[in-house]
């Protein structure tokens, strides 16, 4: 696995500012509520919290919908854990090994988080969205109305009706296939949002000029009518808020990474690949 990949995966841990962890006295009360016990032990309601947290699938979905199935997990997971230690379980190489490895995993996770926690500050978040800012400059966009029809021959005909000085809403409203737009009215688009052929006929057009050709999609034969142009306003700090924080919490763990890296003494043991596929020191 690469160093990227991890980065990722370690990432993903680490969005959540700060603020957002911080719980009310009634909240934490709540969470400390025994929902269950297994021969005695208790099963509090912030174990099914983090459990349905840290699944992004389960942590959209309201709580009522996975309470049940995730009770019964954990249920599961304590009758299987007190088996294991009946067994004494714990107490075996293999165990020892895992707890170890997975120890190793743990600490690196979390010390990893607490660094990008702290570096998730309005300050560095403000300037990376000035820094996004100019990453991505304004877009051209256009406005434009249509009417969308079945056939060429029932586009040329409405182009015809037009010529002759009909309204342009009222044949969108009357003929368009296109319905759930009034007046035809497609607002304010980029290029990039319109199929290659809309958005080149388009954006060759000059404000209130009316195609003198159908334009051919897979929709169908549109007769467009192009309106006002302008630069697209860039999106508002909270709506790209989450993409800043892992911009922030990337950095943040490739910046570590490094730094640790750099201090750690490191020696590789060269080492080959025989024709069996096994590795052998060189």
């Amino acid at each position: 696995m690469s160093k990227k990949v991890i980065t990722g995966a370690l990432v993903a841990l680490c969005i959540a500012m700060p603020a957002q962890a911080a719980k009310s006295k009634a909240k934490a009360v709540a969470a400390d509520m025994v929902v269950a016990t297994v021969d005695g032990n208790k099963i509090t309601l912030s174990e099914i919290e983090t459990a349905r947290s840290s699944n992004p699938q389960l942590g959209a979905m309201p709580l009522e919908t996975v309470y049940e199935p995730l009770l019964d997990n954990i249920i599961d997971l304590n009758v299987v854990a007190a088996a294991a230690k009946a067994e004494k379980v714990q107490e075996t190489p293999e165990y020892k090994k895992m707890l170890k490895d997975f120890e190793k995993s743990l600490l690196a996770r979390y010390y990893l988080e607490q660094r990008a926690k702290k570096e998730q500050t309005k300050e560095k978040l403000e300037a990376l969205y000035e820094q996004f800012k100019k990453d991505n400059p304004p877009q051209e966009e256009m406005s434009a109305a249509h009417i969308l029809l079945k056939t060429e021959k029932e586009a040329r005909d409405v182009i015809k009706q037009l010529e002759k000085g009909a309204d342009f809403a009222e044949l969108a409203n009357k003929l368009s296939e296109n319905k759930g737009l009034k007046d035809g009215d497609l607002g304010y688009f980029s290029r990039e949002l319109m199929v290659p052929e809309f958005s080149e006929a388009a954006f060759a057009m000059k404000e209130g000029e009316i195609s003198k050709q159908p334009v051919k999609t897979k929709f169908g034969y549109h007769v467009i009518k192009a309106g006002p142009r302008r630069l697209a306003e860039p999106p508002k700090f909270e709506e790209v808020e989450r993409e800043l924080m892992q911009m922030q919490a990337a950095k943040t763990v490739e910046d570590t990474m490094a730094k640790l890296r750099k201090k750690a003494k490191i020696v590789k043991t060269p080492v080959k690949f025989g024709a069996d596929g096994k590795v052998t020191a060189k």
